[in-house]
């Protein structure tokens, strides 16, 4: 076996501790890369996460958008298919909110909605209910597992705490502040049901134009519907 030379195992160890120092430079640079990716993976992901709240939520309220309020509709109409459950819906409107607008301008008729918008989602106790803004001035608010009698008085409960702001209204010829007029329907889909939840939708708008065609500041029931 030849016999190794100082000079060569001077070079070899070298060698040696030189890769050695490379494959650690190369670990810690692995790290910093893994590292680095992570945080950009974060970065992203909470971006997503920011872009998709902004789709879901309206820019002035703070509510649900009506596509994701329709979104949500959809499911909780599925699940109350399956579960022979019944599921209610309230449409909203402000009482003459375009003769408030024109009295007092554009930013105090939206600062207007921001209130009543703030009061609704907070009656709104349960977190599998959702309330959303949609045609501009109307709000709708979904319920599950709730039936004619439930709905009616949760109506009764947002018709008083809206009424309770006593915002004042110059224009309103219902009254002195701000008021709210509601329509409120209730289904019970059943599993072969071959309407959709649209009709909900349409039957608590029908009972909305009623209240408003009474007289406004009241609640207007559609008849039981059955899938």
């Amino acid at each position: 076996m030849p016999i190794l030379t100082s000079m060569a195992l001077v070079a070899i160890l070298l060698a040696i501790g030189g890769y050695a120092a490379g494959a650690w430079r190369s670990r810690i640079r692995e790290r910093e890369l893994t590292s680095m990716l992570a945080e950009r993976n974060e970065e992203l992901q909470a971006a997503r996460a920011e872009i998709a709240r902004l789709s879901s939520q309206d820019a002035l309220t703070a509510l649900a958008t009506y596509p994701h309020f329709q979104q949500f509709l959809e499911g909780e109409w599925r699940r109350a298919s399956r579960e022979l459950t019944p599921i209610s819906l309230i449409s909203i409107e402000l009482d003459h909110l375009s003769s408030y607008r024109a009295r007092l301008g554009e930013d105090a008729g939206n600062a207007c909605l921001k209130q009543v918008a703030t009061i609704l989602r907070d009656a709104i106790g349960r977190p599998g209910d959702l309330v959303g803004r949609h045609n501009g001035d109307k709000f709708a608010v979904v319920l599950a597992r709730t039936d004619s009698d439930g709905v009616h008085a949760l109506a009764v409960k947002l018709r008083a705490a809206v009424e309770a702001l006593e915002i004042p209204h110059p224009a309103s010829p219902v009254a002195s502040y701000v008021t709210i007029s509601l329509g409120i329907a209730t289904a019970v889909p059943s599993r072969s049901a071959t309407w959709q939840e649209i009709e909900l939708v349409a039957a608590a708008e029908r009972a909305l134009t009623d209240a408003k065609r009474l007289g406004c500041n009241r609640i207007a029931r559609a008849e039981f519907i059955t899938g």
